[in-house]
Order: structure tokens, then C-alpha cells, then sequence
């Protein structure tokens, strides 16, 4: 196997990974929910929170738009120069992916984090409200672990397509095309 086929290899890895990571973020974000209703509306719900699963979707769109490309790099780069077109549409792609995920996750910890500080300094009449309150908020932690995760990981397939985008510019250079 050549470096080159490695390097592609691990980039649709960790695509691959990403996608799953981020479709379980999702799914414990809509799964998470509770009961408690505070004057008719639901306290619990933060708009980061469907900022979270918009961030998480448009990666999972990405990704799954960049796998064709990296199964089409790994087929044919051992019979012909790859186009540094397709590689600087895919760094850009992976950029942008890796941009929405970076804001959903601050954006989700940021809120969590706020309104955690709120409910544990509140005081609230019925016990109760505060315990479920911060198991929905803990429950939630979980998905933006999740969405860290899936972050990290399209950070790593950023890392990959400027490194195959530099080695077929650098290749191109040195044979005089």
C-alpha cells in the first residue's frame, strides 16, 4: 500500500467514524426529553440545543458528500494524477464541516454549562424539578461529548485532505506538468 493510498484510506476512515459519531449525538439529543413544564413552556429546551443538531446534521451531510470523493481518490490513484481541483474542493468542504461542528459544540457546552449554573443556584419548590432538570442537562452532556467526538474526528479528515491536496500540488511541481 502507498502512502498516498494510506493517507486516503484514513481520511474515509475517519469520515466513516465521524458519521457515526454524529448520528449518535443526534439521536440522544431528540431521544433526550422530560416532563416538566414551567407557566406552560418548556423551561428545558435551549435553542442551542436545535443549533446542535442543525451543526451535527450539515456535518453528517459533509461527510457522507465527501465519501464519494474519497472512494473515487482510493480507486484511481494508482492510474492517474489526481486533480488538485477535487482536493481543494474536499479541503474546503472539510473545513467548513469542521467550522459548524467547532460552533454547535461550543455552543452546546456554553448553554449547558449556563443554565446548569442557574438551575443549581435557583431556589426551586418542588426539588423534584431541579433533580430531573439536571439529569436532562447531564443526559445532554452526553451528546455534546458526541459531537466533540465527531468534531475531532473531521478535524483529523481536514488534516488528511491538505496533506493529500500539498503531496498532488508537490507531485505536479516535480514532474514538470
Amino acid at each position: 500500500m502507498s502512502r498516498w493510498t494510506a493517507w486516503v484510506a484514513a481520511g474515509l476512515l475517519a469520515r466513516l467514524l465521524m458519521i457515526a459519531v454524529l448520528l449518535m449525538s443526534v439521536r440522544f439529543v431528540l431521544a433526550n426529553h422530560t416532563e416538566v413544564e414551567l407557566i406552560n413552556i418548556d423551561y428545558y429546551k435551549l435553542q442551542s440545543y436545535s443549533y446542535v443538531v442543525a451543526s451535527a446534521i450539515i456535518g453528517l451531510a459533509g461527510s457522507v458528500l465527501q465519501i464519494p470523493v474519497a472512494l473515487y481518490l482510493l480507486c484511481k490513484s494508482k492510474r492517474m494524477t489526481t486533480s488538485a481541483m477535487i482536493l481543494d474542493i474536499s479541503m474546503g468542504a472539510d473545513m467548513v464541516i469542521s467550522l459548524v461542528l467547532t460552533s454547535g459544540v461550543s455552543a452546546g457546552f456554553g448553554a449547558t454549562n449556563d443554565v446548569l449554573h442557574y438551575v443549581n443556584g435557583a431556589t426551586w419548590k418542588d426539588p423534584a424539578v431541579q433533580k430531573i432538570l439536571k439529569d436532562y442537562y447531564g443526559r445532554a452532556i452526553v451528546a455534546l461529548i458526541l459531537l466533540l467526538v465527531g468534531m475531532l474526528l473531521s478535524i483529523c479528515a481536514t488534516a488528511v485532505s491538505a496533506r493529500l491536496r500539498s503531496k498532488a500540488i508537490n507531485d505536479r511541481e516535480f514532474d514538470g506538468a
